[in-house]
């Protein structure tokens, strides 16, 4: 799978989470569901197996030269030590982590796909991209910051609705991002 194919996929995939995101916040049993996601225990433990396998796929795939010491073998033991660990030492909060990871893993096999587009669309997921990386930061490192925002939200209607409409407006843009990725758009021929 090329590197572009992989961007569009991820694109594909954080276009779905935008729009899931902004359609759950419209309904109203989300209030409740919202101020519970942050130490949602279960839901932390799928998402934070899925960013430990992610890494690991990342390291097998894409070796470091300064990690050339990890075979094969000693990055899946490895990567199971740590998720397992992350679900013993890091059971607080454990989603609200798990969502910062994801927000951290996701732009970069996307920012380095698109980097070599001719199309101004690559700067939509560049930028949203680095948006990302930033929030995943300061969600992982402050994991109670993301419940006390998610507690805000819950608790008022309207920045719910802002919140599900800004959601759904940037999944439409990731969109259009989507159909735009891989085409070239205002490259001048000289002929």
């Amino acid at each position: 799978m090329s590197e572009l194919a992989i961007a569009r996929l991820l694109v594909a995939v954080l276009a779905l989470a935008l729009l899931a995101c902004g359609g759950s916040l419209l309904h109203p049993a989300s209030a409740r569901l919202l101020g519970k996601l942050p130490r949602a225990y279960a839901v932390g433990v799928v998402l934070s197996a899925i960013c430990w396998i992610w890494v690991m796929a990342q390291l097998l795939l894409f070796p470091i030269d300064f990690l050339a010491f990890l075979t094969p073998m000693r990055v899946i033991v490895g990567g199971i030590a740590c998720m397992v660990l992350t679900w013993v030492l890091l059971d607080n909060l454990l989603c609200a982590r798990a969502i910062g990871g994801l927000l951290m893993l996701w732009p970069m096999p996307v920012i380095l796909a698109v980097r070599e587009q001719v199309t101004l669309w690559r700067e939509v997921p560049v930028a949203v991209g680095y948006l990302s990386l930033t929030l995943g930061m300061i969600v992982v490192f402050y994991p109670w910051v993301f419940r006390k925002g998610c507690e805000v939200v819950a608790k008022y209607a309207c920045l719910r609705r802002i919140l599900a409409w800004s959601f759904l407006v940037l999944g439409l843009l990731t969109v259009c991002t989507l159909v735009a990725l891989g085409e070239v758009i205002g490259e001048v021929t000289i002929q």
